[in-house]
């Protein structure tokens, strides 16, 4: 009776203690945070457990950023070692990681418990190794490290040589290869392996055809003749040698070259027209041509082509070098001294600051055609004027309406621009290289319309002994009548 009692008794208890031990698992079960990593969770080795999944991801992005910018493989070749490093190539899938780590708190019901457990023992740990994910970024890295430029081809060279261009023709050995280095980079990179030291493969190297127009574009030098600086008060600026080959006549000796070979080719220098000397002997020589009109009008408007003379006076033009009536002139205000007069604006005669200046373009205008230089930007008032003949005007307008004149000669020019007792002269001065007799002509054409006067200006460009001429049209002019 003692020993069933004892029985009874040990079979309560072990029930009891099994009930304990199921209901304390499915307890366990159900405290398993299926929204949060397990304890000891470990990515890539870095410690995410109990956190959510976006918690956890930025917690992975953080610490594995400088890994991943740190990231170096050790690659040797020809008996020596190489950093490759590889970083900027590199991509984490942080996402599927921490998807993959969480997805063990998310087991069934019943198998929770156990995942729990062996995870607070064990630990949970997920890897997540990079992959190159920018094959551009690679090669970049492959390059920087020195690996292409450690084999033993040669490339071709050019070097001058007194008066010839000298090219040493390159040679072929073994160098690395960059593309299947790549590949064995990116294997080494998908097992998280940095450790052990990659062999570069190698491959017969290649000499670079010669890249003749880029060789061409360093050597060339344009022949220039001696100038004025106007950033340094219109000091003589020396004249510059033109330097260049025949690009034909080399590329056809290259073509037949063979490795090793050396080529010579011969420079060609080109002297410019104009040195030094000869621009300060001829400078500022000749009158070139003369223009003169009379200023009648208020008081206000000889101020204003005073001011407007004053400020063209003197300017001088470099070869190839634009004027601009208003960059010299300025805006007309109260302020910069000019005064209130008759002005045409949209066919209308109004006061304007300024009024009157524009006989002092017209007049520069008309001594730059008899100058035979080349006419930028004109533009006609909307009325004949009475200073000037039709069809040689030169209206402006501060930031609308510019005259700009270009000098296409070879020495530099200076427009000289006087106001004395009415008359307002303009004389453009140069250096003559030869007798250029120039004739302006204007003939009335249809108008547009009615109340319109049509005016065409054409320049007669003689040669020395006016047997023979080019005729340019110069200006198309539109006149209210």
């Amino acid at each position: 009776m003692a020993s069933s009692t004892r029985k009874n008794i040990f079979l309560l208890a072990a029930a009891g203690a099994l009930a304990f031990l199921i209901g304390g698992y499915v307890l366990l079960c159900a405290l398993t945070r299926t929204d949060r990593t397990l304890p000891r969770t470990y990515v890539q080795g870095v410690s995410l457990g109990g956190m959510t999944l976006d918690a956890a991801t930025d917690a992975l992005k953080e610490s594995l950023h400088k890994s991943r910018d740190d990231a170096s493989l050790t690659v040797a070749f020809e008996g020596k070692s190489y950093q490759v490093h590889v970083g900027d190539a590199l991509s984490y899938d942080y996402s599927a990681a921490v998807q993959k780590a969480l997805k063990k708190s998310q087991a069934p019901f019943f198998l929770r418990g156990l995942t729990l457990l062996r995870a607070a023992f064990l630990g949970n740990r997920v890897s997540c190794p990079p992959h190159v994910k920018n094959e551009k970024a690679l090669q970049e890295a492959i390059a920087d490290s020195g690996l292409l430029e450690a084999g033993n081809t040669v490339q071709t060279s050019h070097k001058v040589e007194g008066d010839q261009l000298v090219f040493k023709i390159g040679t072929a050995g073994q160098d690395a290869d960059a593309g299947e280095l790549a590949k064995e980079i990116a294997e080494a990179v998908q097992a998280n392996d940095f450790e052990n030291v990659i062999s570069c493969p190698d491959a017969l190297g290649e000499v670079q055809p010669v890249d003749l127009a880029r060789i061409y574009e360093e050597i060339h030098i344009e022949p220039a003749n001696a100038t004025l600086d106007p950033e340094n008060d219109y000091a003589i600026v020396e004249a510059v040698t033109g330097v260049s080959f025949d690009m034909e006549t080399v590329q056809a000796a290259l073509d037949v070259a063979e490795e090793g070979d050396t080529v010579y080719a011969p420079l060609i220098y080109t002297q410019p027209e104009i040195d030094a000397q000869n621009l300060k002997e001829h400078l500022f020589t000749d009158v070139l041509s003369t223009y003169a009109t009379r200023v009648g009008g208020s008081s206000n408007r000889a101020v204003n082509i005073g001011l407007a003379t004053e400020k063209c006076n003197g300017a001088i033009l470099p070869s190839g070098s634009v004027f601009s009536f208003n960059n010299a002139v300025g805006e007309q205000t109260e302020e910069t001294g000019f005064k209130k007069d008759n002005a045409i604006l949209n066919g209308q005669i109004v006061q304007a600051y300024g009024g009157g200046i524009c006989q002092v373009s017209s007049t520069i205008f008309a001594a730059a055609l008899y100058a035979n230089l080349e006419i930028v930007e004109r533009w006609n008032h909307d009325f004949v004027s009475s200073y000037i003949p039709a069809g040689v005007d030169a209206a402006v307008a501060w930031d609308e309406l510019d005259l700009q004149i270009a000098n296409s000669r070879s020495y530099p020019i200076r427009i000289d621009v006087s106001f004395e007792d009415g008359n307002l002269t303009v004389q453009i001065i140069g250096t003559k290289t030869a007798e250029v007799p120039v004739e302006i002509e204007t003939k009335t054409v249809p108008a547009s319309g009615p109340g319109l006067l049509a005016m065409e200006t054409y320049r007669k460009v003689y040669n020395e002994d006016k047997s023979q001429f080019f005729i340019e049209k110069v200006t198309d002019s539109e006149y209210l009548n």
